[in-house]
């Protein structure tokens, strides 16, 4: 079997858009081959930037044609190697990230496998999922409070929000905070993500204010630029720290552990792809420090690919869920991983990732470009 061409699929912004937040572009990509079989993967795209990631994939698919789709690690390497010179970066970890799980849905599927049994021997039954509730539309408090009601009503046990942003105090964070928490009530895990926005001083005042209201987990609490100063965030505090997604290489990652910078890596299941992730969880695991996989992308490939390596790392905190995009993913891709009332995610028993993709709906979503984002003067 090999590999007979590529093809890549654009979603635009406005399938995603809802009346809680604007829509996110999405990039997927078929691979086919010469017996007939083909596997899709999914390229994680960073706003404003979906067209750049898909000139990459369709520069690297000439050297894909006429190769073994089972090599998935010979593929990784002649990318990061012979096609990038070790000279990748995070938007050709992307496409890359992209391929390499369409190699891994074409694997399974011709090995009659899901793809979890093809990486290792799975170590739980049920995945663990949160949902993120986080809007870029200006929300009031009132807003957030009845959305984050919504997701905890429709099962999920554990919720993420962004009470630091737009220029809001810690002290008006902390509030917020206080007001989800006595409204959600003690059952619901509360996830912290600072998005980068605060410093070290900051970060601490954070620190105490949520660890008072039983909150366990921040999410970047300021830029990667500062290891030392995030090194210490994480030795005095007892939340755990959670930071990765703008990371894409396993050096980075190796880098934070070795600074004691996190209690939690947050790599994206479609920069980093499931070969490296898996990596990634074994040192992290030899330093106790747990994964949780980052995925703002579709709630179709990726998020299959996401349950599957979730599957086998021992040390899992939990996936990440976008319930706002689920509406727009359906649209063209049919999951078959089910979940339960908690939004745990069963093993799926299909072959390959386990989703079914309507290729014909692809093609009839006209491109055009997101809203322009505020650009500060």
């Amino acid at each position: 079997m090999k590999i007979s061409g590529l093809k890549t699929f654009l979603i635009p912004t406005t399938v995603s858009d809802s009346e809680w937040a604007l829509g996110k572009a999405f990039l997927l990509i078929k691979v086919e081959t010469d017996s007939g079989l083909s596997g899709w993967g999914e390229a994680y795209v960073p706003h404003d930037c979906e067209h750049v990631i898909d000139a990459l994939i369709r520069a690297m698919a000439r050297y894909l044609e006429g190769t073994d789709p089972l090599k998935i690690e010979k593929f990784r390497h002649n990318a990061l190697n012979a096609f990038a010179n070790l000279q990748a970066g995070f938007h050709l970890s992307c496409a890359i990230a992209g391929i390499e799980m369409a190699l891994w849905d074409i694997t399974g599927i011709a090995m009659e496998q899901p793809v979890y049994r093809l990486l290792d021997s799975p170590c739980r039954t049920q995945v663990p999922v949160y949902a993120n509730c986080h809007s870029n539309k200006e929300r009031s408090l009132d807003e957030i409070v009845v959305y984050t009601k919504t997701q905890y009503a429709d099962g999920f046990r554990m919720v993420k929000v962004y009470p630091f942003l737009n220029g809001r105090t810690v002290e008006q964070g902390l509030n917020d905070v206080k007001t989800l928490r006595q409204t959600l009530g003690p059952n619901c895990s509360i996830l912290i993500d600072a998005w980068r926005a605060l410093d070290y001083d900051s970060a601490i005042l954070a620190c105490a204010g949520l660890e008072e209201l039983g909150v366990e987990w921040l999410e970047d609490p300021m830029p990667l630029d500062d290891l030392k100063a995030l090194s210490r965030i994480t030795s005095e505090t007892s939340l755990s720290i959670v930071t990765g997604e703008t990371l894409s290489t396993e050096t980075e990652f190796e880098l934070l552990l070795q600074k004691n910078a996190a209690n939690i890596l947050n790599p994206d299941i479609a920069c980093c792809g499931l070969s490296q992730i898996q990596s990634i969880a074994a040192n992290a695991r030899a330093r106790s420090c747990q994964m949780a996989i980052h995925n703002f992308n579709s709630m179709g490939p990726a998020l299959a690919a996401s349950l599957h390596i979730a599957a086998v790392i021992p040390n899992l905190a939990a996936v990440e869920y976008f319930p706002r995009f689920k509406t727009a993913s359906e649209q063209f891709c049919d999951l078959h991983w089910q979940h339960g009332e908690d939004w745990a995610f069963d093993l799926c028993r299909s072959p390959g990732l386990g989703v079914t993709i309507d290729e014909s709906a692809l093609t009839h979503f006209e491109y055009q470009l997101g809203p322009m984002r505020s650009w500060p003067a």
